[in-house]
């Protein structure tokens, strides 16, 4: 369980975890998300291969800047020795995209890890800066053009509502410690319900750009008011799927 996939799974806002605010023209607003997750291992002992819990994302209105928190918790197998998987994470991004901060806490059977760190963009379209504070002191360039989380989302949905169907991104969420990633985005279908517009996406995502296949594929369906209804991750060993259970509307910011 500590592959890429499992870590945004249960560490990260995963890169559409934050679809809640931002998008004007789509009326986003902020909100608190609870979820059923359904994880499936693809090898190993049979007893073992599947799993269940909880996932809830918080995102809020700062003014200038996004709070997103996330607090998981993951049980595979069954009994009273099934090993559990906790994370807990704090991020906030401005709403301008110039900076991102984030905090991550995992702990599973092996042990607890920390993971924290911060991107600058350079406003002289030059390369940003990254410094990684946690697991160690690490240093990197942001790419010209990199986006982090909510500005992704923001600029996928923008575009989806356009029609747009294909998108590419480099992204930054700390993931990889001081790399950003690539992200390519295709959107399958959109249909109206309830009086909103819901997209299906699927995100590619490549850590490596010389790997063939992506590292994770992640597909979702997603409001255009910012509510995932439901997303799943998937890798070469692990399929995690999260359902929408309870949702409630969070005030906008005291700006």
């Amino acid at each position: 369980m500590k592959s890429r996939a499992n870590r945004k799974t249960f560490v990260t806002l995963l890169l559409l975890a934050s679809m809640t605010g931002g998008v004007h023209a789509l009326d986003m607003v902020p909100h608190q998300a609870s979820y059923l997750a359904s994880v499936q291992i693809l090898r190993g002992d049979p007893e073992t291969r599947a799993g269940e819990g909880f996932v809830e994302w918080r995102t809020e209105d700062h003014c200038e800047t996004w709070l997103f928190t996330e607090i998981s918790l993951i049980r595979i197998g069954s009994g009273d020795g099934a090993p559990a998987f906790a994370s807990s994470q704090v991020s906030f991004e401005a709403k301008d995209g110039s900076w991102f901060r984030y905090q991550n806490e995992f702990e599973g059977p092996a042990g607890a890890e920390l993971s924290s760190g911060e991107a600058v963009v350079n406003e002289a379209d030059e390369p940003g800066r990254i410094v990684i504070d946690e697991p160690e002191t690490l240093t990197g360039s942001l790419p010209v053009g990199a986006v982090f989380p909510m500005r992704f989302t923001i600029d996928v949905l923008e575009r989806a509502a356009t029609g747009e169907r294909f998108m590419n991104h480099v992204v930054f969420d700390g993931m990889e410690g001081a790399t950003a990633s690539e992200y390519t985005t295709f959107i399958q279908s959109v249909e109206e319900s309830d009086g909103h517009a819901t997209w299906t996406m699927k995100v590619s995502i490549f850590t490596d750009p010389e790997d063939i296949g992506p590292d994770l594929e992640v597909t979702a369906s997603v409001r255009d008011d910012g509510v995932i209804n439901a997303i799943r991750y998937e890798d070469e060993t692990t399929v995690t799927t999260l359902t929408l259970q309870e949702l409630t509307e969070l005030p906008p910011g005291d700006c």
